[in-house]
């Protein structure tokens, strides 16, 4: 099978490859202010211009609102054209399951608006992810509380949620490549349906917890 990941949450964006449940190829890039240009002819390179593929992942949120929208349409509309399944996975997911096989009480601390971070805490399991806290916005000072008990914390919310409270520098981390969600593992957790379906891809939308700044001040919904 070839399946094909896209991961667009963050300013780090990535796509990858796996032919029959191996990782054949990926590209990670830094994608900010350039993913709209970048991302299908990235796409285009990475699958060598062929576009026979069994599957595609994605990487649904919370995170950029940007990003999130741009990579989901894109995965939606290959799906649509492909006529193959699309499945959405958790960013929190894909940035616990990065910390390592079996990693336990992982905080999951993201950016969002000022003076607030997406959070969650996780268990990583032989079959993909478990949720000790489900992810939630929270101020910086409520951080600390809510992942209570965390051996291990990952995300680019940390390091401003620490300045607030400095208990979260006692937190391990994680460093680089494992610190940015990734587009294999968008595909190692994806559980696949049997089968395209066209209700399925429509119900697929990014999971943004938090209202963008054009419905904010204009009042319009987007999905």
């Amino acid at each position: 099978m070839r399946l094909l990941g896209i991961e667009t949450s963050d300013n780090t964006s990535s796509i990858a490859l796996f032919c029959d449940g191996r990782l054949h190829a990926e590209d990670v890039f830094y994608s900010h202010l350039v993913l709209c240009d970048q991302l299908t002819p990235r796409i285009t390179k990475l699958l060598e211009s062929d576009w026979n593929l069994d599957g595609i992942a994605v990487s649904c949120g919370p995170g950029s609102f940007t990003g999130l929208r741009i990579g989901v349409s894109t995965a939606k509309a290959l799906g649509h054209a492909l006529g193959v399944s699309v499945v959405g996975v958790p960013t929190q997911h894909v940035l616990a399951a990065g910390c390592g096989p079996l990693a336990n009480r992982v905080a999951v601390i993201q950016k969002a608006r000022r003076g607030h971070v997406y959070a969650g805490l996780y268990r990583v399991e032989p079959d993909g992810v478990g949720e000790l806290q489900p992810v939630q916005l929270l101020a910086f000072e409520q951080v600390y509380d809510y992942v209570n008990g965390a051996r291990i914390a990952v995300g680019d919310g940390l390091t401003e949620a620490a300045q607030t409270d400095h208990r979260l520098n006692g937190l391990n981390t994680v460093g680089a490549p494992y610190d940015v969600p990734r587009a294999a593992v968008v595909l190692r957790l994806a559980d696949w349906p049997p089968k395209y379906s066209f209700a399925q891809l429509a119900a697929l939308r990014p999971q943004y917890l938090l209202a963008s700044q054009a419905e904010r001040i204009h009042g319009i919904e987007i999905d």
